[in-house]
């Protein structure tokens, strides 16, 4: 129980981290909304970010009972919170992993854009307020711990658990792993194509760019525990969204 309430907590602070991230981006969307129906009531701002906000603590709450209950059977851990509760030996160095989560999420981070760039020229023009840095550093809590629980904690658990029961040992937890990432993909499709608009380009850009490091993050998880994945995510966001990401949107001349 312990163990449940310290992710589930976790992760809904991180989806409350992440609210003004999520209505900056969708600031304009919801005055067009506004201005097209009048007649139609659209609720306030705070009253729509209570509202994401308790049906995220939900969903997390399910993601967190579920994971936390079926990963022991499979072997999937959170070594540092374990030790951290019930002093149990952590089989690694925890410095040593941390670096190397950290620049695995940074030389992702920097993979993703040089991937993008790719993509660049056949995506649809977009003039969008885009997030402040202090913004985009709080939504990075939401990556690294709430979609964490949400993919890793929750969906790669319980498919590496029905994979097992088949006897498909480490294969189950490569299929995990990967049905885990492209999910990671799908999910963050609805709100790029409110964003960006829906054409072929964009899906394929969106599942691409983050199932890559979906797979990086469920392998951490896999032989590190869940905490180091979180770490990676984290660092991957900080690179994409606070230090590399403002610098590449100006490159390409995205307001």
């Amino acid at each position: 129980m312990k163990v449940f309430l310290i992710f589930w907590i976790a992760s809904v602070i991180g989806a409350i981290a992440v609210t003004p991230y999520q209505f900056k981006m969708l600031q304009g969307k919801i005055e067009e909304e506004r201005r097209n129906k009048p007649g139609k009531k659209v609720p306030s701002t705070p009253v729509l970010m209570l509202i994401s906000v308790f049906q995220s603590a939900l969903l997390l709450g399910v993601a967190s009972y579920v994971g936390t209950r079926f990963a022991p059977k499979v072997d999937l851990h959170w070594y540092i919170v374990d030790n951290w509760l019930f002093g149990i030996d952590i089989p690694y160095s925890v410095p040593t992993m941390i670096v190397v989560a950290i620049l695995a999420g940074l030389l992702l981070s920097i993979l993703i854009i040089a991937i993008d760039m790719a993509f660049a020229k056949k995506m649809p023009k977009i003039d969008m307020p885009l997030p402040s840095r202090k913004q985009s550093l709080l939504a990075s809590l939401y990556g690294g711990i709430s979609e964490e629980v949400l993919t890793r904690l929750f969906i790669m658990t319980i498919t590496v658990y029905l994979t097992s029961l088949i006897g498909l040992e480490d294969s189950a937890y490569w299929i995990g792993i990967v049905v885990a990432a492209l999910l990671f993909g799908v999910g963050h499709l609805p709100a790029a194509i409110q964003a960006i608009g829906k054409t072929k380009v964009v899906v394929i850009r969106t599942i691409l760019l983050n199932t890559i490091p979906g797979i990086v993050f469920g392998y951490l998880y896999w032989k590190y525990g869940i905490e180091i994945a979180m770490i990676s995510h984290f660092a991957a966001d900080i690179g994409l969204h606070v230090v590399f990401g403002p610098w590449y949107r100006n490159k390409i001349g995205q307001k």
